[in-house]
């Protein structure tokens, strides 16, 4: 198979594909599919205009859903050759020998998802739910001509997702765009032809409907797909999602649909019940996974009662010195020929077991496909500049590497690709990977059933093993978890043989809580009591919480004590202009009074401009922790100017405190002054260009987390950007800001600046382009990819035609801006004349 056409399939899932005409659906019921509908009439307040669950009202001069569905086969047909896949799953029982109905069939022609109201996809991963949301979104694209939004948990996942959805841009004339880390115009860019995917983190999808809502938007959007959707219980970033999905509910209610995609769930009836849906479950998995424990020299297949049963005497582990948990024996069967993934605790036991794999594998497996391991190992350094750590540079060249948070973002992302394409046979890595980037494998090893400390959840559990056995690689998968006889034996076969796990709202914390109000209030969504208590009552939070008014109006009344909410005679409430610049910039209200004080206190003392440094120090986030070396705080603080060291005292930070810190050497809290100064020396040493891996030495702590800072440094200082817009007394900042921010994420030489735009080009790989002649975005998105491949080296298609593609992008979202920007001007009608020279924006 070409690289391309293995690049389609595994971003694909090989989830299957459309028949030109949909299978007839067989009569009769089967107990592997199931259809629950959990729809309730929420409690309407007198000022809604109508209730939410009215979804198939529509007042749209376009397409019905139950139309589009009945025009879908020459969708279905372009989706299969682009897709490159057989056909949907249509499985068989060896037992009763009979056929299944093909469950991605029935729910495409479930009444509810064509009548428009909300679905949950609940299943095991791996059974092929991406299909029918893709499915489902290039319906309302093409047939509905509205928008979607794609949901999905990862800065990755997103870039993987809008690699893999580009594929329709051409056919369908629809374009994919980013929503993640720092891309996304909010509010998106009005397109004059063609709708758009928005492919968005949880975050940015939030930001997103946001925007939309404020300018008025939101019917733009016809469907928001969630991908994993059970997520929805996980703290923060959970209560996210569900504020996400409650505003779009009320105020796209009218034709906009949900589909969320779960893991199996105990209480997927409170989730159907919040979004007034219909769930659609089944049981089917394409490909057989077989799970297994190995207790001490003992394997065991794990019933699916829970029961354990004896397949073997593995014998004396005759490694045990070095392999004590006798991990090389269950590899032996399954590389090269095929892949592993090994979950570790944490990641310095990744580390250790890459390292302990690199040495005790076979030779034969050891020297096999070298040259194509050296060249990743290239490709690895060319991203830091020549310098990488010994021990994956070691490992790699013998088919094992490591993957945990780290690395960078783009040696993951390298690390990932090499197992794609079969280079790297064995990945060492924590429970982070189970959630992120597609990368099955045949076997999957659980080498302790712990994550940090923790003893491993049920829900992670699943997650993991998911991994195993994916359709279009396998035949089947195996997952074996490495446990010791006793204690751990017995707490491992408490948590499989548990209730499956279940969906908590996060909303119940204040500062997720008074988050959600002010965005409500500051929106227009609510504005009376009545109406709050109604919204709040329907969130998962208020049907899993009896005392939810409660917290509501104790959360009220602090905005209002706080300023940043007003309420008048009459019981309306309002935002302040502090409200409006706290929401605008996504703070928490019970910190944004304390960054509006810092900020300031600092404006008054006077902001030292001989150097960034002062700014990059009101930058910091308040949410980062590390380990201070104190030697290195007290060289970096004195080498600071004495301006510098002045200011820092007029805002508590001096030498009197810094002396009992090198003294007592104390672990600080969060949001202290000396750790977000001491972070502060290495965002400088960045700043100035010192190279990522320099910095990360000498402070000890490693890339993946300094690129972390860095990027939750630039977020930081755009939310703080979009505070002062809304303050008049933060006009400085407001013109300071937004060249910091940009400086800042590229961290490089200011002729490289516009290139580190490109998806998956860094200071490396821009200094390769602009070394070649391509010294601008256009030259790059004309360019031919073979000429790319011949000129830039450690460069393989994919990636040349992902930075082509990039290129294409910019240039396109440019010339809409300025179409956009034409039409305010010069108004509609003659744009109707100009819009012939630009139909394609």
């Amino acid at each position: 198979m070409s690289p391309q056409a293995r690049s389609l399939s595994i971003v694909s899932d090989n989830y299957g594909i459309m028949k030109k005409t949909l299978m007839k659906l067989l009569s009769g019921s089967d107990d592997n599919i199931s259809t629950k509908i959990i729809l309730e009439a929420p409690r309407k307040s007198p000022s809604f205009e109508e209730s939410r669950s009215d979804c198939d009202c529509l007042t749209s001069t376009r397409t019905p859903r139950s139309n589009a569905y009945r025009e879908m086969e020459n969708i279905c047909e372009i989706y299969r050759n682009l897709r490159n896949i057989s056909k949907f799953y249509v499985f068989f029982s060896l037992i009763q020998n009979t056929l299944f109905v093909d469950w991605q069939n029935q729910c495409l022609n479930d009444e509810h998802l064509i009548s428009g109201k909300n679905m949950i996809l609940s299943m095991a991963t791996g059974a092929g739910k991406t299909l029918v949301a893709e499915i489902v979104m290039l319906r309302e694209l093409i047939n509905r001509r509205r928008s979607c939004i794609l949901v999905v948990p990862y800065v990755a996942i997103a870039q993987e997702k809008v690699y893999s959805l580009s594929l329709f841009e051409d056919k369908f004339n629809i374009c994919i765009e980013e929503y993640a880390a720092s891309k996304g115009r909010l509010p998106p860019i009005k397109r004059r032809k063609g709708e758009s995917v928005y492919v968005a983190t949880i975050e940015k999808a939030n930001l997103l409907i946001n925007s939309l809502i404020e300018v008025d938007r939101i019917d733009e959007i016809g469907v928001v797909v969630v991908d994993e959707l059970h997520m929805i219980g996980e703290n923060t970033r959970g209560a996210i999602i569900e504020q996400g999905l409650i505003k779009f509910m009320q105020k796209g209610r009218r034709t906009g649909q949900i589909v969320g995609m779960s893991a199996t769930l105990s209480n997927v009836e409170q989730l159907a019940k919040f979004l007034n849906a219909a769930v659609f479950s089944t049981k089917f998995r394409p490909v057989k996974l077989v799970e297994k424990v190995k207790i001490d020299n003992s394997l065991y297949i794990i019933q699916p009662e829970g029961k354990l049963e004896l397949e073997m005497n593995l014998g004396e582990n005759k490694l045990k010195n070095r392999d004590p948990d006798g991990l090389v024996p269950l590899l032996y069967d399954i590389v090269p020929k095929r892949s592993v993934l090994i979950f570790c605790p944490t990641k310095k036991n990744c580390e250790n077991v890459c390292k302990m794999l690199s040495h005790l594998m076979p030779k034969n497996f050891r020297e096999r496909k070298k040259t194509e391991r050296l060249a990743i190992v290239k490709a690895l350094k060319n991203e830091e500049d020549d310098e990488f750590p010994s021990l994956l540079e070691l490992s790699i060249t013998r088919g094992v590497a490591y993957h945990h948070s780290g690395l960078t973002a783009d040696e993951r992302k390298i690390i990932e690709g090499a197992y794609q394409d079969g280079i790297i046979s064995i990945i060492c890595c924590t429970s982070t990977l189970a959630a992120g980037v597609n990368l099955p494998a045949r076997r999957v090893i659980i080498n302790a059933p712990l994550v940090g400390k923790e003893s491993l959840r049920k829900a992670q559990y699943l997650q993991m093993i998911g991994r195993a056995g994916r359709a279009g690689y396998d035949d089947m998968g195996e997952a074996v978890t490495v446990v010791h006889s006793s204690y751990e034996e017995s707490k491992f076969l408490d948590m499989i043989n548990g209730p499956l796990p279940r969906c908590n709202s996060s909303l119940n914390e204040p500062a997720m809580f008074s988050s959600f109000l002010l965005d409500l209030i500051s929106l227009k969504v609510a504005q009376r009591l009545e109406d709050l208590e109604v919204l709040v009552q329907q969130t998962l939070f208020g049907i899993q919480n009896s005392g939810s008014e409660k917290l509501l109006k104790e959360m009220l009344e602090y905005l209002i004590n706080h300023d940043l909410v007003n309420v008048d005679g009459n019981g309306n409430y309002s935002a302040s202009l502090f409200g409006m610049a706290v929401f605008s910039a996504s703070l928490s209200p019970l910190v944004a009074r304390q960054m509006c004080t810092l900020l300031s206190n600092n404006l008054k003392e006077g902001i030292v401009l001989s150097s960034h440094f002062h700014l990059l120090f009101m930058m910091v986030p308040f949410d980062i922790s590390v380990d201070i070396d104190w030697n290195i705080f007290y060289d970096e603080y004195k080498a600071l100017p004495r301006s510098e060291q002045a200011l820092l005292a007029r805002l508590g930070v001096n030498d009197k405190q810094l002396v009992r810190c090198f003294i007592d050497q104390p672990k600080l809290n969060e949001g202290e002054s000396p750790l977000r100064l001491y972070i502060s020396f290495m965002l400088h040493r960045l700043w100035k260009q010192e190279r990522f891996f320099d910095v990360a030495e000498r402070f000890h702590v490693s890339r993946g987390w300094l690129q972390n800072v860095l990027q939750a440094t630039c977020s930081q200082a755009s939310s703080i950007t979009r505070f002062s817009e809304k303050l008049p007394s933060f006009w400085s900042l407001k013109n300071l800001l937004p060249d910091l921010v940009q400086h800042l994420r590229d961290c490089s030489q200011q002729e490289l600046i516009p290139l580190l735009a490109l998806d998956g080009v860094k200071r490396g790989r821009a200094r390769q382009l602009y070394n070649a002649g391509f010294k601008t975005i256009g030259s790059i998105a004309s360019a031919d990819p073979l000429v790319l491949l011949s000129t830039i080296d450690h460069l393989n298609r994919r990636q040349a035609n992902a930075i082509i593609r990039s290129a294409k992008v910019i240039l396109r979202d440019q010339l809409a801006e300025k179409v956009e920007e034409l039409q305010e001007q010069i108004g509609i009608k003659e744009m109707d004349i100009l819009a012939k020279f630009f139909s394609y924006c």
